[in-house]
């Protein structure tokens, strides 16, 4: 009688785990089908030689579900009042698949938020004529082989997308204009494709922070197509040309950085660079600038703390606001056609070891390969080698010893070719 109380009172209890273990049986459903096929397809665009064994696709078993079954590379969820589960993300392993981006991926995967194919060897053209899934948030295919223009039908202005990556790729042609109609996206990166022509006007993308065009043959003017709250802007060796205007700098107070090294840019470099509210990083070497205005505040004011000039073709004497600048410790002015001394201000930057003055020493001054003259500043001859980086080499300086590390390399220019020393 005990024995058969204590069964009848463990009865409920087994009922309870029996229906525990089939609700969580009905808790997962299978992946929607048009998801299931749109993932088949993206293997089946893959050459199967191309995929190790090791690797997230290989453990794609189309015999089993793949929302609740495959190990990696999907993200998966259950919208409300669905009775499938969607695939939300795909983000396959750098293992060097070679193959084609269907247009299946963009078309059927409607429930897509992140998509990552970096860094493998997916090649040829992306699918044009469809548009990216509306909730798409990252698109990054970078590090791949992909070819021929970037489709613009891929692009609408209800689009969700926050970043886009397509660098290192072999994109040819313009910029699509309905870029500029991502009013989500804050970091647009086409670095190192073949990319052409110049960017189209992108003042309407509002959440823009972030660009990268380097490695292009981009043309025309370099900041008149940016958005106002843009916070670092990188477009080295591309085809731009032109002047720098004092207004484009008024017109970005947001930004912090500026790379527009490798170039084609003349004219002189505005005194607003040096006047801006944000900007730290300012980079223009190996262009064709020509002369250097200097700050209308002595450059007090200024966040800058490196700015790189070298390689280009200024004229006249060293800017003394750099001197001024608190936060600036990296100068490089070399390869230029300054003239007159070094002035004061640059010696007693590098001559010290800790702030000063509200002032932080120069890591790094490099003056090597112009047309300076006079003596050396005295406090200049206390800089000891391992300290900051400086190089005085290939001036016109009356005296520069090799001793000096800084005076070392190439040697001081023959006097009969250095213009009248002024100091």
């Amino acid at each position: 009688m005990a024995s058969a109380a204590r069964f009848l009172l463990a009865m409920p209890l087994l009922l309870l785990l029996v229906l525990q273990h089939a609700a969580a049986a009905v808790a997962a459903p299978a992946t929607f089908p048009g998801d299931r096929a749109a993932l088949a397809s993206l293997k089946s665009a893959v050459d199967a030689a191309t995929i190790p064994a090791y690797s997230c696709l290989a453990s794609w078993d189309f015999a089993h579900d793949p929302c609740t079954s495959f190990p990696c590379g999907l993200h998966c969820y259950t919208p409300p009042k669905s009775s499938y589960q969607r695939v939300a993300g795909v983000a396959l392993d750098p293992a060097g698949y070679s193959g084609t981006l269907t247009a299946a991926v963009f078309a059927s995967l409607t429930f897509l938020q992140t998509l990552s194919l970096r860094d493998n060897r997916f090649h040829g053209a992306l699918p044009a004529g469809t548009t990216l899934p509306p909730g798409l948030h990252v698109l990054d295919l970078s590090g791949n082989a992909f070819s021929g223009e970037i489709p613009g039908t891929l692009f609408t202005a209800a689009s969700s997308l926050q970043e886009l990556d397509l660098s290192r790729n072999a994109f040819t042609g313009p910029v699509p204009p309905q870029l500029a109609s991502l009013g989500a996206l804050t970091r647009l990166e086409l670095q190192d494709n073949g990319l052409a022509g110049p960017l189209p006007p992108m003042g309407k993308m509002r959440s823009l922070a972030h660009l990268d065009v380097s490695g292009n043959a981009l043309s025309g003017s370099p900041l008149d197509a940016l958005p106002r709250q843009v916070v670092s802007v990188v477009a080295r060796n591309n085809s731009l040309s032109g002047p720098l205007q004092a207004a484009a700098f008024h017109a970005l107070p947001a930004m912090q950085v500026l790379d527009l090294t490798g170039n084609a840019l003349t004219g002189a470099v505005p005194g607003a660079a040096f006047e801006h509210p944000a900007l730290e990083q300012l980079r223009l070497g190996s262009n064709r600038l020509g002369a250097v205005q200097e700050a209308s505040d002595g450059g007090t004011s200024s966040q800058l703390v490196e700015v790189d000039l070298s390689d280009n073709r200024i004229t006249g004497r060293l800017p003394m606001c750099l001197g001024a600048m608190p936060c600036l410790a990296m100068v490089g002015l070399d390869r230029n056609r300054f003239v007159g001394g070094v002035p004061g201000t640059y010696a007693a930057r590098v001559s010290v070891e800790e702030v000063t003055d509200g002032r932080v020493p120069f890591a790094k001054l490099t003056l090597q390969g112009n047309y300076l003259c006079g003596a050396l500043p005295r406090l200049m001859r206390q800089i000891k080698e391992g300290g900051a980086m400086v190089s005085l080499a290939d001036n016109c300086l009356l005296k520069c010893p090799r001793k000096f590390f800084f005076c070392q390399g190439l040697r001081q220019k023959d006097h009969a070719t250095c213009p009248k020393c002024e100091r």
